[in-house]
């Protein structure tokens, strides 16, 4: 990411891109958040919006809800659950299942931008940290963001060269 004057980050690549929220998907064939939804917005050259979760085992996944329940066929919360668990989980019937973050970086390899949405279901900031371990070694265009704003509070102490954004809502 370049830098403008002290403080000012270059925000061109949220301001001028198309943004697939969880990738482009129809959640009949092609489920949210999942690689093929990926490779659609890929082969678009549309920036990525997804969603990260921490399993039980520490490692990031992509996926948009707290629970299992309307995408898989099994129940309960993404983060009481390993990695190894998961990947046997189908999305909504379909051949794909929950992709790990490092699945997902490998495959985009920054060729197009990435909007990185942190969910906030574990503590002690366990996800930020294994977050920045893996953007710090990716080489391309990233932004995180959270309705959370003690995890977007953390990257401004820790990662104060990150593009951050606090979502809001007024559910």
């Amino acid at each position: 990411m370049s830098m403008m004057g002290d403080n000012m980050k270059n925000l061109d690549f949220l301001k001028n891109n198309i943004i697939a929220h969880r990738g482009i998907f129809d959640n009949k064939k092609v489920p949210e958040n999942s690689i093929k939804a990926f490779i659609n917005a890929l082969n678009k050259g549309y920036a990525i919006e997804l969603d990260v979760h921490l399993t039980k085992d520490k490692k990031i996944v992509v996926f948009h809800d707290d629970t299992l329940e309307r995408m898989t066929s099994i129940k309960g919360n993404i983060k009481d659950y390993t990695f190894e668990e998961l990947k046997k989980v189908k999305l909504l019937d379909t051949k794909y299942t929950i992709p790990s973050l490092d699945e997902v970086l490998l495959l985009i390899d920054g060729k197009v931008p990435l909007l990185i949405e942190l969910k906030y279901d574990v503590k002690h900031h366990e996800l930020e940290k294994e977050l920045i371990k893996k953007l710090d070694n990716y080489n391309g265009e990233f932004a995180v963001q959270s309705f959370d704003p003690f995890i977007i509070t953390y990257f401004r102490f820790h990662k104060n060269s990150y593009i951050r954004g606090l979502l809001v809502s007024n559910r």
